[in-house]
């Protein structure tokens, strides 16, 4: 994509979206259990279709970039997410929902991998993908208090008008895509610890925001003020990504620093009446590690969308994976073993994020 500075405004819409879409899904969780008769700990499956269908876009387009023209390919992606999430906000059963959520991801994981990657390039990397990926958590706040006060099919089909308002994008989105050098040895060696810090990432992020709500509920919050509390843990991933950029721009700083406010925040949560402040310094500290990862692995190599599909493909591998697992630990007579699987993963981050820094400094 070109001239990033003239497409913020719509950029900003779509990351709304995205970040909104991202949240609905868990907090959603204990009415979707009800309207569909999942039990008390079924539905995980909705949000790893989400992000299975974000796992193959992201992979498929990272893959193909070369061969993708940018304003089709774009129009196609936010065809597929503004659709299905009206197909999810309609669905008559739960087998259509997960077929939406499915094609809802694929274009949300499209979508974000084209962004991303245009706004973490150049010298203002850092400063510019945290500044819309802000965006991404101001949707996610606004996805609980929909959720909560109008149902998920208003939040749903709210969501998909957003979408309308990035349709500019589209004409943005010009010319050939540049070629890609010949990926050796040294450039997948390279990747790897930063496919390892996205799947850690995705381990805390995604799973704290589909099994937040359910912990505080399980700890006896009402369903409906769980899901408005959750927006804390949002507020903080939007908060977080407005202020990193101000105070620091080592990328080799930020991330194992940002990891360790994380674990910090996750152990406050481990306790009850303390719980929401927990998610909400836990938000706070996950803002920067993606963003600044991806500004990071630009610096570093000239492959940048795909590296930048690399570290998503991970990312959301451990989207879909993670939550997943969370469910099969977790169970209602022992809700403290929600925010203690996301400490592990924030715990083995951490130390990837440290030994990054130190072998691949920028």
């Amino acid at each position: 994509m070109r001239r990033p500075l003239w497409t913020l405004p719509s950029a900003f819409a779509v990351f709304l979206a995205l970040g909104a879409s991202a949240a609905a899904w868990g907090v959603a969780l204990p009415r979707l259990r009800e309207t569909y008769d999942l039990g008390p700990t079924g539905g995980g499956e909705v949000i790893s279709a989400f992000n299975l269908g974000a796992l193959v876009a992201i992979l498929g387009c990272g893959v193909a970039a070369r061969h993708l023209p940018p304003r089709p390919t774009l129009a196609v992606l936010l065809a597929a997410f503004g659709c299905g999430l009206v197909g999810a906000a309609q669905a008559p059963n739960w087998t259509f929902l997960l077929v939406s959520a499915l094609v809802a991801g694929l274009g949300f994981g499209g979508v974000a991998l084209h962004l991303n990657t245009t706004y973490a390039s150049g010298p203002r990397g850092v400063l510019l993908v945290n500044l819309v990926n802000a965006m991404f958590g101001a949707g996610a706040i606004a996805a609980p208090l929909l959720v909560a006060g109008f149902g998920v099919s208003t939040a749903l089909m709210a969501i998909a008008a957003v979408v309308v308002l990035s349709v500019p994008l589209v004409a943005e989105a010009g010319g050939t895509p540049p070629p890609t050098p010949p990926v050796g040895r040294a450039t997948l060696v390279l990747l790897a610890p930063f496919a390892l810090i996205g799947f850690l990432y995705a381990g805390v992020e995604t799973s704290a925001g589909a099994w937040a709500s359910t912990h505080l509920t399980w700890t006896g919050t009402a369903p409906d003020t769980a899901a408005r509390l959750t927006a804390l843990f949002w507020a903080g991933l939007a908060v977080g990504r407005l202020l990193v950029p101000l105070v620091a721009t080592r990328p080799a700083v930020i991330v194992p620093a940002a990891f360790a406010v994380t674990t910090a925040g996750l152990v406050v949560a481990t306790q009850p009446p303390v719980a929401v402040i927990g998610y909400a310094l836990t938000g706070l500290g996950l803002a920067p590690i993606i963003p600044t990862t991806l500004a990071w692995l630009a610096a570093l190599t000239p492959h940048a969308h795909l590296a930048g599909s690399a570290l998503l493909t991970c990312s959301m591998l451990g989207s879909a994976v993670h939550p997943l697992l969370v469910g099969l630990i977790a169970t209602p007579d022992h809700p403290v073993t929600i925010p203690l699987t996301f400490t592990t993963y924030a715990v083995l981050g951490l130390a990837a994020a440290l030994w990054t820094a130190r072998h691949r400094p920028t």
